[in-house]
């Protein structure tokens, strides 16, 4: 199946002792869990996609750390088929006030999840592989 459409997505793990922050987002009447962030919008650098998702999503500023994983997909729903390119970094919290409450929006509210303990049967099949490893990729 050839994509019809490209989407490049980021995403931003803060950790705090074992636990790392997730939200619990909305999605076509779909709900989810994931890590903080989304789409790079056109114009838009991959690090200021992340810190404007970042603040919009939290409350938050940030500053990435370090890339943890970088995955490319097809993405097949209901809409037309997508290649979806996903990057995580590790961020450090700047300043802002965490906002567990989400953003009213497609967040729904965040929460604390531990590394081990990440809800994968709650995320997208594309980001269980970087779910699966996180745990070791922090490590590093």
């Amino acid at each position: 199946m050839k994509p019809e459409f490209f989407s490049c997505r980021i995403y931003g793990v803060l950790q705090r002792e074992n636990r790392i922050l997730m939200t619990r987002s909305v999605f076509i009447a779909r709900e989810f869990v994931n890590f903080p962030g989304g789409g790079v919008e056109l114009g838009e650098s991959p690090v200021q996609a992340l810190r404007r998702e970042y603040l919009e999503e939290t409350g938050i500023s940030i500053r990435p750390i370090r890339l943890l994983y970088a995955s490319e997909g097809l993405h097949v729903s209901s809409q037309r088929p997508m290649q979806i390119v996903s990057i995580y970094w590790l961020v450090r919290k700047l300043g802002g006030r965490l906002r567990l409450s989400g953003n009213q929006d497609d967040v729904l509210h965040l929460f604390w999840a531990p590394i081990r303990k990440v809800p994968m049967d709650e995320m997208f099949p594309s980001d269980l592989e970087f779910a699966r490893r996180l745990p070791s990729l922090l490590k590093a």
